[in-house]
Formats: C-alpha cells, sequence, structure tokens
C-alpha cells in the first residue's frame, strides 16, 4: 500500500428500480443504512464516496417497498440513516410518527415539536427529505386544504401531486394496489 492511502473505501450502493409511482433511485451505505430514496437518480454524497450499482445492497429496501406497494407493508424496518441541520432531523423524526393513512398539516408537525410558528420552516424540512416513503413526507399536507406539493425540485408539480395523490389514496384503501 502507498503511502498516504487507505485501505478501506467509502462505498455507496445505489439501485434503481420500476413501481407504481414511477422509477425510484436508492443509496445505501455499506452497513445497509438507506441514504438516500427518491425520484431523482443523483444523490448527495460524502466526499470521495465512491457509487457502485448493487441490487443485492438495496434489495430489503425494495422488497419492503414492493410489500408497501402491494397493500402488505404499513411500516418499514430498514434501518435508515439521515444527514441534515438538527431541526430537518427533528422533523424528520416527527414525520415517522405519522401513522400509516394518516395526513397531518404542516401547523401541526411545527406544534408537536415545539415550533409552532415554524410551519414554513417545517415544509422546507420536509421537502429536503432524503429519504421519500420511508420518512413519509407525503401524510403531510397545507392546513388549507389539498394535499400540497411532492417530491419539490425531483419532479413537475403536477407530476408531484399525482404521486403524493396514489399514495394517500393507496394508505386511505381508496385506490386498488393491484392496479
Amino acid at each position: 500500500m502507498a503511502i498516504g492511502t487507505s485501505q478501506s473505501r467509502h462505498i455507496i450502493y445505489t439501485h434503481s428500480f420500476s413501481s407504481p409511482v414511477g422509477t425510484l433511485h436508492a443509496a445505501v451505505d455499506k452497513l445497509g443504512r438507506v441514504i438516500s430514496l427518491g425520484f431523482n437518480p443523483v444523490f448527495r454524497m460524502p466526499p470521495g464516496a465512491e457509487l457502485e450499482e448493487n441490487k443485492y445492497a438495496c434489495g430489503e429496501m425494495e422488497y419492503q417497498l414492493q410489500q408497501y406497494f402491494a397493500g402488505e407493508r404499513e411500516k418499514f424496518t430498514v434501518e435508515i440513516r439521515l444527514e441534515g441541520t438538527g431541526f430537518q432531523k427533528t422533523v424528520w423524526s416527527r414525520l415517522m410518527k405519522i401513522e400509516f393513512g394518516e395526513t397531518v398539516p404542516y401547523g401541526e408537525v411545527a406544534r408537536k415539536i415545539g415550533r409552532r410558528d415554524a410551519a414554513r420552516a417545517v415544509g422546507n424540512a420536509v421537502a429536503a427529505n432524503p429519504v421519500a416513503l420511508l420518512v413519509p413526507c407525503h401524510r403531510v399536507v397545507p392546513a388549507s386544504g389539498g394535499i400540497g406539493n411532492y417530491a419539490r425540485g425531483s419532479l413537475v408539480d403536477s407530476e408531484g401531486r399525482r404521486i403524493k395523490r396514489y399514495l394517500l389514496d393507496l394508505e386511505s384503501g381508496q385506490c386498488d394496489p393491484s392496479v
């Protein structure tokens, strides 16, 4: 080994797969923790990380998502590693407490984390969620009605709303998962 090099490489395993809402792009670390899941194939990676396609490393997550879309799973058990600000992590942690089939307004999330005037900041944290579906940002809606946007920056707004509507309908039993 040459001086100044490291034996251990920082590898991030990636995999893209089809779902009823479109192609999902996933990334897991070498410990199998999900670090990214969404509609954009561009991942925010740590400096020096090497990306390596590996469907087996992402296999359990993909399997659980297949169960979810088939209407056979309400909770995910794969391990997640979230990177973000302290505020973002607080919001994401709160989102994971929203039950399957339930929707909560942004302002309610703000109140639950003790920041009642921070609905807009909560919205920004929700939009920055790096692990869609597993951290259920689709369950957060505007207090004014409607479902709001989804996957901001990754999709055209109308496509994001279509996907969010599908997910909410799937969870409320208003859509046939076999279609």
